[in-house]
């Protein structure tokens, strides 16, 4: 594996990891936090809002309740019915006072001995026992408190949904002479209803013991449609009208419904308070999201910063793996590589292979008289006047210590006997203009089939070694041997 891989395949590491990471712990938070806000919902809100509208219910209806008993035991209502309701027009003023004093929208009187259905505008009827719609006056007597509410159609208002408050009436003696009362229009307890939806995004609505809306915001189906028949209620509709109070989930289409459903005796009807899961949770989806993409950014500043740093900190390396720090020219070991290389690419990419080896002469006396120091200095300025002289497609590196190496490619030996002279005569004149003397020799062999890098190094070592002999400051190649 090369090290563009490695650091590649470390940075996907990384990334994977981070995503992961902040992967699980959003979920895991969004997790945890649907779970309380549905356990908020199923146990305290719904439930609450439940009891809300229900202690709004009855507090609506204590004011009439005692209306209607004011009424029931108001002296002149049970004279006037005593003394055989002689006039008509008294009872219908009276009534009709009640009304507009307490802002109601109905008022009446049924005697128990004429049976009239005295209304504020005057005599509505007679009520009989055998027709339906007068039942709940004949069934009042024997009703076990002195008043009940119903809810039924106000014949006397265009049959239009009315809560009747209806009080027993009773002589001195304490016998049964009717029944008065008024009447509350549903569609107050509607607008409260309504409220309360707006107010907490709810479906709220009530349905009687047959599970028929009685009351809806959406007005066209009250009275028309049953819940036994709506599509995804209709499989709880059974567990709601057999039981009280209680919570239930049913599926409406892609989405679950939360359900509290409570009953009320006052009105005997349940109420039912419908909230859909994907509202509740559709603020902890959009914190979701967003939390993702905040990860997502900050996993790709991550990246970027990692990326930068493993790319720096591995170039480094690089460097420091082929580059000898003193002199800035690759090193022996870099240089190991590109040879054997280029050995390998001889024929086919590379002609006329040439190597030269130089080294300072009696650079050990620069070192004893002048200093490490200066000798490192020499060192220096050695590699750059030879790396200036070598051309682009040469490698140039520092062999060790005062020994360097020069790979010359597409370079016959005259070219790389010309090309190394030419570098020590740069740098014999330089030294001298720094008033140090100080010269290379150089040792050149051109490749031969079937050379390796050993064997060849070790012409150009030889050559070196000849040229040390004949006296330094010059470079020996096969021409000058052979010359």
């Amino acid at each position: 594996m090369n090290m563009f891989t490695y650091r590649w395949r470390l940075l996907l590491i990384v990334g994977v990891i981070l995503i992961a990471g902040f992967t699980a712990v959003n979920f895991a938070s969004y997790y945890v936090s649907s779970n309380s806000v549905r356990s908020a919902l199923i146990n305290n809100e719904l439930p609450l809002t439940s009891n809300n509208i229900y202690s709004e219910i009855q507090a609506s209806l204590l004011r009439p309740i005692y209306i209607s008993s004011l009424m029931a035991n108001n002296t002149f209502l049970r004279d006037w019915i005593i003394t055989g309701e002689k006039n008509s027009n008294q009872i219908t003023k009276y009534l009709a006072a009640i009304r507009a004093r307490y802002a109601v929208s109905s008022t009446f009187l049924v005697s128990a001995k004429t049976y009239r259905y005295y209304h504020f505008d005057g005599i509505l009827k007679s009520v009989t026992k055998n027709v339906p719609q007068d039942s709940w006056f004949f069934s009042m007597q024997p009703y076990p408190e002195n008043y009940r509410i119903d809810v039924d159609n106000d014949e006397g208002n265009r049959n239009h949904l009315t809560i009747f408050i209806n009080h027993k009436v009773f002589d001195y003696k304490n016998n049964f002479i009717g029944v008065t009362g008024l009447g509350l229009d549903v569609g107050s307890v509607a607008r409260m209803i309504d409220r309360y939806r707006q107010d907490y995004k709810r479906n709220i609505f009530f349905v009687n013991r047959d599970g028929l809306i009685k009351s809806h915001p959406d007005e066209s189906i009250i009275d028309k449609i049953n819940i036994k028949n709506m599509s995804g209620i209709d499989k709880v509709a059974g567990k709601i009208l057999d039981g009280k109070n209680g919570f239930l989930i049913y599926k409406k289409g892609q989405d679950n419904i939360l359900l509290s459903y409570r009953f009320i005796p006052e009105l005997n009807w349940f109420l039912l308070v419908e909230q859909t899961e994907s509202g509740v949770l559709k603020p902890l989806r959009r914190a979701l999201y967003l939390n993702l993409l905040i990860s997502a950014g900050i996993t790709l500043l991550v990246l970027g910063i990692g990326g930068f740093t493993v790319n720096r900190f591995q170039s480094n390396l690089e460097n420091m793996a082929k580059t000898d720090k003193l002199t800035g020219l690759m090193n022996r070991q870099y240089f190991d590589v590109i040879f054997a290389h280029a050995l390998d690419n001889i024929g086919r990419h590379t002609t006329g292979l040439s190597l030269a080896i130089f080294d300072l002469d009696n650079f050990k006396k620069i070192n004893d008289s002048k200093g490490h120091l200066a000798g490192d200095k020499c060192l220096q300025t050695t590699a750059k006047l030879a790396q200036a002289q070598v051309r682009k497609s040469d490698v140039i590196a520092r062999w060790g210590g005062d020994e360097f190496v020069i790979l010359l490619q597409k370079c016959d030996i005259e070219t790389a006997n010309r090309l190394l002279n030419e570098i020590r005569e740069q740098i014999a004149e330089t030294f001298s203009n720094d008033n140090i003397q100080l010269s290379i020799s150089a040792g050149i062999a051109e490749y031969r089939s079937g050379d390796t890098c050993d064997t060849l190094l070790a012409r150009a070592d030889k050559h070196l070694y000849h040229a040390k002999q004949q006296g330094r400051n010059r470079v020996v190649g096969p021409i000058l041997m052979n010359s």
